[in-house]
């Protein structure tokens, strides 16, 4: 993981060009988080799998697919992602962040649930989805009103999207951006926490937003292969059923844990 500081920045579309959902461009601060460097791959959510399938989780290792090893694991749902972030956590020795109550004293491991904000523990835990807002701060990667990850222009020199190369290519492929996080744009759509609202940017808080109460889809960002350069936006917001097995994903924890 690598360390995103703390600090304000212009959230959404500065250009106009995207969706309605994308703007209004708002300030946002965010606390510092670690963030994965790489999107996860099949190499470490088999790792991570193989021991929650036997430490009372319902997921494994066919729960997701992969190109290889180092390709990022695809045909994740959400549901899959954050048991996995909370097997990742117990595995690792730290305390999980995701539970089926309120009181947070029943880790969430198996199931589809659709884990309310007060049933997160937002510190002082380990492994869980990065927000959007912490989402969009890392790919911007310290650069302001740029279009993607690195500047405001995209070839396949800089990202795997569409018709550059047919299919996912191993993490890492490509060069990283201010913050030395690869593939922020292009490879695989990720999963973040928040349910997307089209109307939450113009109610967001102003530090630290964690979403809406509630929703029908989970946000998802980043883009993919199979997805033309616009759509790998910093700013672009996509949207998933939660149980819908298709996207990867990273994982983020919170600064000084």
């Amino acid at each position: 993981m690598v360390l995103i500081p703390a600090g304000s920045f212009e959230m959404g579309d500065s250009f106009g060009e995207g969706d309605p959902d994308e703007r209004p461009v708002h300030k946002v601060f965010v606390s510092a988080f670690y963030m994965d460097k790489y999107e996860v791959t099949k190499a470490l959510w088999d790792e991570v799998a193989n021991w929650a399938a036997v430490h009372g989780y319902d997921i494994g290792p066919s729960s997701g697919s992969g190109n290889g090893a180092n390709h990022p694991v695809t045909d994740v749902s959400w549901y899959e992602a954050v048991k996995w972030a909370n097997a990742r956590s117990e595995r690792e020795g730290l305390t999980p962040c995701y539970y089926t109550s309120s009181s947070q004293s029943t880790v969430y491991r198996t199931g589809g649930v659709d884990v309310p904000i007060e049933c997160v523990k937002w510190s002082g835990c380990g492994c869980r989805l990065p927000t959007e807002a912490e989402w969009e701060k890392a790919a911007r990667g310290g650069l302001s009103g740029q279009r993607y990850p690195w500047g405001n222009d995209i070839d396949c020199a800089r990202a795997n999207y569409y018709p550059c190369v047919g299919n996912t290519t191993p993490v890492g492929s490509y060069p990283p951006n201010g913050y030395g996080l690869y593939d922020m744009a292009g490879n695989v759509w990720e999963w973040v926490w928040d349910w997307h609202d089209s109307g939450y940017y113009s109610r967001s808080p102003e530090a630290d937003p964690r979403g809406p109460a509630s929703g029908s889809f989970r946000v998802l960002r980043g883009g993919s292969w199979f997805i033309i350069a616009s759509y790998c936006q910093v700013a672009t917001r996509g949207g998933g059923a939660p149980g819908r097995a298709c996207m990867g994903f990273r994982a983020v924890r919170p600064a000084g844990q």
